[in-house]
Order: C-alpha cells, then structure tokens, then sequence
C-alpha cells in the first residue's frame, strides 16, 4: 500500500480523530480543517483548546480517519503547536472551508498543529490486518 491509497481514504473520510493525552487523561475529538503539507499533517485548532494544552504536555498523538466501508488509517507521532503566521496563511489557503470558521488568519486565536507522523497503518481489506505504510 501507499501514500496515494492512505491520503485517498483520509479524503474519504473527511473527518479525523485526534487523540491526545496530557498524561493523567486521553481525550479524542473529530477534526476537519487538515492538509498534507510535504510530509507533515496540518490541522487547525483554537490556541487555547484542551488539544493545545495536552500536546504541550505529551507531544505523541494519534489521528484515526476511517470511510463508510471501515477502512480506516492511523497516523501516529510528535505534534508541534505553530504560531508561526507563514504556516497559519499556508493552511488557510489549503483548506477553503477554514474561512468559514476563522474569519482572519492573523488571529492569534488560530494556530496549526503540525505532525510528523512516525507510524502511518493502513487497514484497507476485510481481513483485519494493519498495512504499515512508510511515511513519505
């Protein structure tokens, strides 16, 4: 399996969970709002989101996006939080719908949350079994 097949169920899908834990609790959430920028996975988020808080204490972090057919992919690693204005613009223009729930991407309200993912798994078949798919 590759790249193409895990962004394509990603697309699919629509919506990711992203897991996180601040060490005494894990928490998932649905997240939209997200694009593959070279080898990372962007998504945005409010600056002051439990999310936010919890990745600053436990950067490790697991999304989960999974289709009607129940192929599903988990993308696992380190999570940075960015502020920077470049990656904010960068995301904003990637992802249309954004303007519908961030009316400035100036807002230092707005930040992106940046993966690296270290683990990418692939279930795409009825058998029950995880592809691992390199990241590239």
């Amino acid at each position: 399996m590759s790249m193409e097949t895990v962004k394509s169920v990603m697309k699919q899908a629509g919506w990711g969970f992203l897991a996180t834990t601040d060490g005494k609790q894990a928490a998932v959430r649905p997240m939209g709002g997200w694009a593959w920028v070279g080898k990372e996975l962007w998504c945005a988020t409010g600056a002051r989101s439990d999310k936010v808080r919890q990745v600053k204490k436990c950067s490790l972090a697991e999304y989960c996006f999974c289709d009607r057919e129940g192929r599903h992919v988990r993308l696992s690693g380190p999570v940075d939080v960015s502020t920077r204005q470049a990656d904010k613009d960068k995301l904003y223009e990637l992802v249309p719908g954004l303007k519908e729930h961030i009316d400035d991407p100036k807002s230092p309200e707005y930040v992106v949350l940046r993966m690296k993912p270290t683990r990418i798994r692939l279930m795409a078949t009825t058998g029950m079994q995880y592809t691992e798919v390199t990241p590239q």
